[in-house]
């Protein structure tokens, strides 16, 4: 997740694939997942292309969705593959810092484990 080689690409890769079946198998919705990734995708708006690191605010709304990710499993009953999904992700964003290729990576990460559950057959609702 720190180094954008190939080999670390594969491994993300790998990971996602890995969560994105068991998330689809364990019944995990789309629009569960699409509810924290809609976070993410309006967080990303807010880095410039020319930034050369993410904002205080940026970095002050990553770590805002750690307690709003653990709101969600709460909300749906502790769902175990929601569970999983935000120990994942909660991980990775520890891992972010003020580093925006990082954060990329993040988002890379986050598409692909939803791309991976909708071609294991996660639920629409």
């Amino acid at each position: 997740m720190t180094e954008s080689s190939e080999e670390a690409m594969k491994l993300l890769v790998q990971e996602a694939d890995r969560l994105g079946k068991e998330l689809g198998r364990n019944g995990l919705t789309t629009s569960q997942i699409r509810n924290i990734f809609g976070e993410v995708r309006s967080i990303e708006q807010e880095v410039l292309p020319t930034d050369q690191q993410l904002s205080l605010d940026v970095q002050r709304r990553l770590l805002m969705l750690k307690p709003k990710m653990a709101y969600q499993v709460g909300r749906f009953s502790n769902n175990q593959a929601l569970q999983e999904l935000v120990e994942t992700l909660s991980d990775a964003i520890g891992l972010i810092g003020n580093d925006k290729n990082r954060f990329q990576t993040f988002v890379n990460l986050f598409e692909a484990i939803l791309a991976y559950h909708r071609r294991y057959g996660g639920k629409t609702n």
